[in-house]
């Protein structure tokens, strides 16, 4: 177990081994996930977001559906425009 002091401005320090082993560089963003027993620190990788992928494919409107109220908006605009 490796730890780290909160500083003044809320700055904390990840171990350097940490860092290395999660590939965190510097501009690095970290999300903070609230648990019940505590804080988790994530790294904002493509292992974060790939957790998602797929979360909203039967809420999300297709693509084409999307294209089609695109269109209507459109449509709809010009018709007000013309009046």
């Amino acid at each position: 177990m490796e730890t780290s002091m909160m500083n003044s401005k809320g700055q904390v320090v990840v171990p350097s081994r940490l860092r290395g082993k999660y590939g965190i560089k510097p501009g690095f963003k970290i999300a903070f996930i609230e648990q019940k027993d505590g804080v988790l620190l994530r790294p904002m990788d493509e292992a974060f977001f790939n957790q998602f992928v797929g979360i909203l494919k039967d809420s999300a409107p297709s693509k084409e559906e999307y294209l089609s109220w695109k269109k209507e908006g459109i449509e709809i605009e010009e018709r007000k425009s013309d009046k």
